[in-house]
């Protein structure tokens, strides 16, 4: 307020020289002092840009009055300046505004130019006595201000130290207000009628405010703050607890383009809040983006992407958790954009060799993108043998549709998230391109990393591919190399999985004795359905009577997948006859086949020993091996596991309890394994994988047999006599 020309006059140098010397911020609730820089925004006196009473806005408040003056003659003062400031003062204290200041501007050249003045002491002690009072530091002199001397930039600074000091109380103390009132608005979060969009826009204007100071830290818990808490009503609703505003989000999805993470602001989807009008995914992404701009600034990129990979995953759940209405192969669109889109954010801020270093905290989302592109494929015909029919085909113009158009930022970049997806999906080839490179790069990443089992698993997604694109020997090798890390770390489900995966694709290269041995153990597996087992038993019987009826090549194949060798009883108990005598052998065989199976002929090989002595160290091979009636039992053994798990330690689980701070209700429960580093250690040595080949039998050794049996599923008895 006051003289706009001389407020004009002095504003560059203001502007200017207001933020160039930090201040001390001290702020309540004991938080912690910060040093911050003050930028202000000087705009003209009107009553009508005065806050009215309940107006919440933070960042339009005027934090402080200034009256500009350079009135140096009594008369003036009396007539028209007074006046003025009084009428000013008037209107400020009807709107209870108790923040200004007066400004008298003293200039050499304006004492020349008058001759009856009085000292300029005189004006500065009437505003002080006509309105100061008791606060005389809301008035200030500034000397010759456009001078260039030591008197001007002595009076500069004490000017700037008081209008920094006044600014910060002022901006403090209203902030206090301000956070005040927040909390008082959350605490109704409880009544019918509190909307989260409103309180969402009055909490944000409390981040735009530290944004400006560059307080980003704490901008960025404003932001946590609103996501934790629609997250828990989000979590609610799952459990009945449901609050009505919640039903604005609940709206279909028709639009599904991705993050914008491009703009600082995206004022679109923040109108979209404003009128109540978001969907889930709109306050998500727009939410995420805010986060996104404040963690760059904090240079935490590597963050991004971690915080960008749970609000993925949460998102999928949340949805369906409000059961929103989401077209097939909408949500993997969004996720897939969503992926690269950080990903590029991040390259945009990070140089190639941060971006190497760092390939742990990114390539979960090179994952994600890979596993949503793949769900694409399949869902839009681009995998199948035939190609896409007209049914396909449509479903891929209507997901195209939902994209929209693309955005202005990223239209002139050749490998924006939109042109990579529109591409994948424009054709077989196409597709089979983007999928193998995002495929091929993201099992290096894991390799580089030392996240085996995640790259296996990539690898295991690749061969599944491959055997759709009758692919089976490239299949072959992803499917091999999972197996052999499972076997060697005792994953018994993904053993039996990735075996049946390997039969198929072994069956169709005509790798007959593979084939036959992958059978066998599938056939014995108790973690398949028993059609299944008896499917897989069928498919070796079949093959033995074809060779029995064609004379064909034999195949050999090792017991330990059709039996287990339980004891072995002798009798006599010693295992030791005299010349004619007569030696019994029980054998007790375990069958893991789910059928009876016709065995033309069961043999076991016998070493007669006739060495001096051989009584002696046969009873104490005996006694060593604690034999009791002639009865050796073996020890149990899993088919197909040379390394079994029962070397582990055992699983240490303990239940775990999360309950609220507020109420001490139960949020979450669960278990929690606590030496989960001793089991999940990788082996070092890959030797104990190999499987031990066949036992070459001595050309002396007695042979004992047995013709025409039928070993059923369980124990089997055998006895073989010899004389």
């Amino acid at each position: 307020a006051g003289d706009q020309n001389l407020f004009t006059s002095l504003y560059p140098t203001l502007s200017q020289q207001l933020p160039r010397e930090p201040m001390e911020w001290r702020r309540s609730y004991g938080r912690a002092p910060k040093m911050i820089h003050l930028e202000s925004n000087f705009v003209q006196f009107k009553e009508e840009l005065l806050p009215k009473e309940g107006n919440k806005a933070l960042l339009t408040f005027p934090f402080l009055h200034i009256y500009w003056t350079e009135c140096c003659d009594t008369e003036v003062y009396k007539t028209t300046v007074k006046d003025d400031i009084t009428k000013w003062q008037n209107v400020l204290k009807a709107h209870n505004s108790v923040d200004w200041l007066i400004v008298v501007v003293e200039s050499d050249a304006k004492k020349k130019n008058k001759t009856n003045i009085l000292p300029r002491t005189s004006i500065v002690d009437k505003i002080r006595n006509d309105f100061c009072n008791k606060q005389s530091d809301r008035c200030v002199v500034l000397s010759d201000p456009l001078k260039d001397s030591s008197r001007s930039q002595e009076s500069w600074n004490a000017f700037l130290t008081k209008l920094r000091t006044l600014l910060l109380m002022s901006f403090t103390k209203n902030l206090g207000k301000f956070e005040d009132d927040m909390r008082t608005l959350r605490e109704k979060r409880t009544e019918p009628g509190w909307s989260f969009c409103e309180y969402f826009m009055v909490q944000e204007e409390l981040a735009f405010v530290f944004e400006m100071l560059q307080q980003f830290e704490d901008a960025l818990v404003q932001y946590d703050e609103l996501d934790a808490l629609f997250s828990q009503y989000v979590v609610n609703f799952g459990a009945g607890d449901g609050a009505n505003w919640l039903t604005f989000f609940c709206q279909p999805v028709r639009s599904w383009n991705g993050l914008i993470l491009r703009k600082p602001i995206d004022m679109e989807k923040r109108e979209l809040i404003q009128n109540q009008e978001a969907t889930l995914l709109d306050l998500r992404s727009y939410l995420f983006s805010r986060q996104c701009t404040l963690l760059i600034f904090l240079q935490r990129p590597w963050e991004v992407s971690q915080r960008a990979l749970e609000l993925l995953h949460n998102c999928v759940q949340e949805l369906k958790l409000l059961e929103v209405s989401v077209p097939p192969g909408a949500l993997d669109c969004w996720v897939f954009l969503s992926c690269l889109e950080v990903l590029q954010r991040i390259e945009g801020c990070c140089d190639r060799a941060q971006i190497d270093a760092n390939v742990s905290h990114t390539v979960g989302l090179w994952s994600y993108a890979t596993e949503k592109l793949k769900s694409l494929g399949y869902l839009c015909g681009l995998v199948s043998e035939k190609g896409p029919n007209s049914e396909d085909l449509n479903r891929t113009v209507d997901l195209l549709a939902g994209l929209g158009a693309e955005r202005p930022e990223t239209a002139n970049a050749s490998q924006s998230p939109y042109k990579k997806l529109k591409e994948a999906l424009s054709s077989v080839e196409a597709f089979e391109k983007h999928y193998l490179d995002l495929s091929h790069a993201t099992i290096e990443m894991y390799t580089n990393i030392g996240r085996i089992r995640s790259a296996k698993l990539v690898g295991k997604d690749l061969a599944e591919f491959y055997m759709r694109k009758k692919g089976p020997q490239k299949a072959e090798v992803y499917l091999q190399g999972a197996l052999k890390t499972y076997l060697a770390e005792g994953w018994a489900l993904l053993v039996t999985h990735t075996r049946k995966q390997l039969a198929e694709c072994q069956k169709h290269l005509g790798q007959i004795e593979n084939y036959l041995q992958t059978s066998s153990l599938l056939a014995g597996d108790n973690h398949l359905t028993e059609e299944e087992r008896k499917s897989f038993c069928q498919e070796i019987l079949d093959f033995a009577n074809q060779q029995t009826e064609n004379q064909g090549q034999k195949v050999i194949l090792p017991m330990h997948s059709f039996a287990q060798l339980k004891t072995l009883h002798f009798d006599p108990p010693n295992a030791v006859v005299h010349v004619g005598g007569m030696l019994s052998i029980e054998l007790t065989l375990l069958s893991h086949m789910p059928i009876p199976v016709q065995v033309d002929q069961i043999a076991i090989h016998v070493h007669f020993s006739v060495e001096k002595n051989s009584y002696r160290k046969t009873a104490e091979w005996l006694t060593k091996h604690k034999t009791s009636n002639g009865i050796i039992s073996f020890p149990n053994e899993v088919a197909g596991f040379p390394l079994s798990r029962n070397n582990l330690p055992a699983l240490e689980l303990y239940e775990m309890y999360e309950r609220s701070p507020s109420d001490n209700s139960l949020n979450t429960a669960g278990i929690i394994c606590k030496n989960v580093h001793m089991l999940l250690r990788r082996q070092e040595s890959s030797s104990s994988l190999d499987i031990p080949s066949g036992v070459t039998l001595e050309d002396g050794a007695h042979v004992l047999k047995c013709n025409n049996l039928i070993l059923e599923p369980g124990v089997n008895k055998i006895t073989f006599n010899t004389q």
